[in-house]
């Protein structure tokens, strides 16, 4: 293999395809990252066999081939060349990296060594605009299981069905949905589970992009963002029901300004329990009061104008899981259904898109007096 890259372009598509690559692995190929021609382009490939990431770069071909290289010394090399172009040169199992002055030589293996990667290329697909997607990937990605005891809650649930598209995370403690409303060309009704680590590849890339394809099998979803793709194996399970979960009869309205909440919330928190996170929420007619305490710290309270209708009460909360909500909304004013102190809340917008849906569920922390 002999080919013309620019180092600048080449540099980038390096720092999205090696986010995928495992620190460390069993398998020292998986380290490694498969470079190719394919058609009048390079193509990089980068697994740790349930995430894969392909992308393609145009270039000067002068001879075609293959080689695996180690990929973040690879990367690092790239990253620190001194000119516009760099030229690659494969010759067995060893590559050579010249640019301006500059010239590298590394070892690498060959390309039967690397694991073959899922390919979607040739299944049907649904194209959703890159602005929809971000909107749902980052409303929901947050409220995930971070520890792996119940596999389905560490993933993100995609329900997709002919006139609606929505993504759910949930950690038992907290719930994000986020749907849009549309024309989709999904022939019945699905729901697939999908590793946040590959979501969090899909923003990477979505910037600037109008539409991104997406394609489904049984095993297997692929997000096609220009020249690059996303492949990532399912989460196998069942997604809990969450909807049996979320109130339908909270009477207690609390709309206050998401501004002036966030804000009062991180300060107040700061003498709040650092495990816990809890703060006390004091809902009465026309404000609210914010307090935290914290026998080795101290304690702080602040009061916000709100306007709430219902029962006056005392209501515990992890601000990281209220303050997740708020900084993921848009809206100028946000919505609380609450029923009881024990009970689920529910966080809205107070105002949103018709075709937009964003409901929070919020349960809160049991407080000394209850228990």
């Amino acid at each position: 293999m002999k080919v013309k890259v620019s180092q600048e372009n080449f540099s980038k598509l390096l720092g999205l395809v090696t986010g995928v690559v495992p620190t460390t692995s069993s398998i020292p190929v998986l380290s490694n990252l498969l470079i190719e021609t394919e058609g009048d382009k390079v193509k990089i490939s980068a697994t740790d066999l349930d995430i894969s990431v392909i992308s393609l770069l145009e270039c000067e071909i002068a001879k075609k081939g293959s080689i695996t290289v180690g990929a973040k010394r690879f990367q690092e090399i790239v990253r620190e060349l001194p000119g516009e172009e760099v030229d690659l040169e494969v010759d067995g199992n060893r590559i050579t990296i010249t640019c301006s002055r500059a010239n590298f030589r590394m070892m690498g293996m060959e390309k039967d060594q690397f694991p073959k990667i899922a390919d979607l290329e040739k299944e049907e697909k649904i194209n959703i605009s890159a602005a929809a997607l971000e909107k749902m990937i980052r409303r929901s990605i947050y409220s995930v299981a971070r520890d792996d005891t119940r596999p389905v809650l560490s993933g993100v649930l995609w329900e997709l069905s002919p006139k609606e598209m929505a993504m759910v995370g949930t950690d038992g403690h907290r719930l994000a949905r986020m749907a849009i409303k549309g024309d989709f060309p999904v022939k019945e009704e699905m729901g697939v589970i999908i590793p946040p680590k590959a979501l969090n590849q899909v923003l990477r890339l979505i910037g600037g992009t109008d539409e991104v394809a997406i394609a489904i099998d049984k095993a297997f979803v692929g997000f096609f963002v220009g020249d690059t793709t996303v492949y990532t194996r399912r989460i196998e399970g069942t997604f809990p029901n969450y909807k049996q979960v979320i109130p339908s009869s909270n009477e207690n309205v609390l709309v206050i300004e998401r501004s002036a909440l966030m804000s009062a919330a991180k300060r107040v928190s700061l003498l709040a329990d650092s495990k816990t996170h809890k703060i006390k929420v004091h809902l009465t007619k026309n404000k609210i009061k914010l307090t935290a305490s914290t026998p080795d710290l101290g304690e702080a309270e602040e009061e916000v104008p709100a306007g709430y209708t219902g029962e006056e009460m005392v209501i515990g909360y992890n601000a990281s899981y209220v303050l997740d909500v708020l900084k993921n909304s848009e809206s100028d004013e946000m919505k609380f259904e609450l029923g009881t102190s024990v009970g689920a809340s529910i966080l809205k917008q107070a105002e949103e898109p018709d075709d937009e849906s964003y409901v929070c569920l919020v349960m809160p922390l049991r407080l000394a007096e209850q228990e």
